[in-house]
């Protein structure tokens, strides 16, 4: 069959997308991990996580940019008479590519489970530690009170009362003195308040761990399993009828 522009072309066009697609995914992934945003803590573990994920939210183009070299690779075959014997060194370098990827992914998947599940326990210690030191804090406060003279508890009351009526103070300022004042006088009131809060506090940040890790973890790990099979079938299949 003589070849035509068409079929020289796009074929050509295909395969240069790929490649593209391939090599500019890749040089993307290495800045994000080169250059991580500055707000991330990323120590230990910490960094093969975001790494993975960054792989794993990156992991379609790759995949896009290999059907494209597939494709065109196919429509070259079918449109000459040589196209399907030339170049199988690039051949098996694509799909074995693929394979790689898909026993990358495969692997990222345990290790996303294991290690959110182990960040997730770290964080709700820390924030039980945290709030184990908040209700120190609040015993420590009530014993002040109780060991203050009732000359001094009058002092510093007339010393709110006064700031309060001026009405200069606000948002911050103005709830610490509503609760030194509520301190003060009603102390059992302002502990059983400052409980609740906590209690409420407490529950808000684990319940947000817990929705983080589970989008870190198992939407990772989903993405991660759905692209393992796309890369293994290609890369697996090619290299199977390549090296017959």
């Amino acid at each position: 069959m003589q070849p035509t522009v068409s079929s020289f072309l796009t074929p050509l066009a295909l395969k240069t997308a790929g490649a593209v697609l391939i090599l500019s995914s890749l040089i993307d992934l290495l800045f994000m991990l080169w250059f991580p945003p500055e707000t991330l803590v990323l120590e230990g573990n910490r960094w093969w996580l975001y790494a993975t994920s960054q792989l794993v939210d990156r992991g379609l183009l790759p995949l896009v940019g290999i059907a494209f070299v597939v494709a065109g690779d196919w429509i070259k075959i079918v449109s000459t008479e040589d196209g399907g014997e030339l170049g199988n060194n690039w051949r098996i370098g694509t799909f074995s590519l693929a394979s790689l990827l898909g026993l990358i992914f495969i692997l990222i998947i345990p290790f996303q489970l294991i290690t959110t599940n182990d960040f997730k326990a770290q964080d709700l210690k820390k924030i039980g530690d945290e709030a184990t030191q908040v209700q120190q804090g609040i015993k420590s406060n009530l014993q002040q009170i109780d060991a203050l003279s009732k000359d001094k508890v009058k002092e510093q009351l007339a010393a709110i009362d006064k700031e309060l009526a001026s009405g200069q103070s606000q948002g911050e300022r103005l709830a610490n003195l509503q609760l030194n004042k509520l301190l003060l006088t009603e102390p059992k009131k302002f502990a059983q308040k400052a409980e609740q809060n906590l209690q409420v506090q407490k529950q808000k940040r684990e319940a947000q761990v817990s929705t983080r890790m589970i989008q870190t973890g198992v939407r990772t790990s989903l993405a991660s399993f759905l692209l393992a099979i796309a890369y293994i079938t290609i890369g697996w299949t090619g290299l199977r009828r390549v090296l017959k």
